[in-house]
């Protein structure tokens, strides 16, 4: 599994009317929009120029956005100013939280969760939301820390090697 890391604000160099091209849901908050937008513009790219996939039509299959043509398989998360991106050959989930002050000993007594510090509610939080895309719980996810941010991957493979990619902007290109 692939797992590619973008900053959001690279959508400042896209037009709204690139942006709605992408949008696959209606959002009353504008900011939002712009994410979802910049998220599957990015996935978009990515199978594109990445894995050479022509057919990038997405369907929802049970509120999962799939590739019609089953070629891989992808999820996407964001979180403040990053949008992750999963892409496999097998079913997989991503989650990305950024790590900051709440009051997890409630949340995690609510949800269960065995968390004695703020990176373990994380850690078990963006594994719950990683697990719940790939509609398996019971799967085991890989965290990666990131700055100040948890990411969680999972994949129906329990083999999968996992690989990240940070994309960074240079020249309003973006490189991996």
């Amino acid at each position: 599994m692939e797992i590619f890391i973008f900053n959001k604000d690279i959508y400042s160099n896209f037009s709204d009317e690139i942006l709605e091209n992408f949008q696959h849901k209606n959002f009353s908050n504008q900011e939002k929009k712009k994410t979802h937008c910049v998220a599957y513009l990015m996935l978009d790219s990515v199978l594109k120029n990445i894995y050479g996939i022509e057919n990038r039509e997405i369907e929802f299959v049970c509120g999962k956005p799939m590739l019609k043509t089953k070629e891989k398989f992808f999820s996407v998360s964001h979180s403040d100013e990053y949008v992750v991106l999963a892409v496999s050959n097998y079913n997989c989930g991503v989650d990305i939280e950024k790590i900051k002050p709440r009051n997890y000993e409630k949340i995690s007594a609510r949800m269960k969760f065995d968390s004695t510090s703020l990176v373990d509610f994380y850690k078990n939080w963006t594994d719950y939301e990683a697990c719940y895309k790939l509609d398996s719980l019971k799967q085991s996810a890989k965290n990666f820390l990131f700055g100040f941010y948890m990411i969680s991957a999972v994949s129906e493979n329990s083999e999968e090697v996992y690989n990240l990619y940070y994309a960074i902007e240079k020249e309003k290109k973006c490189k991996f």
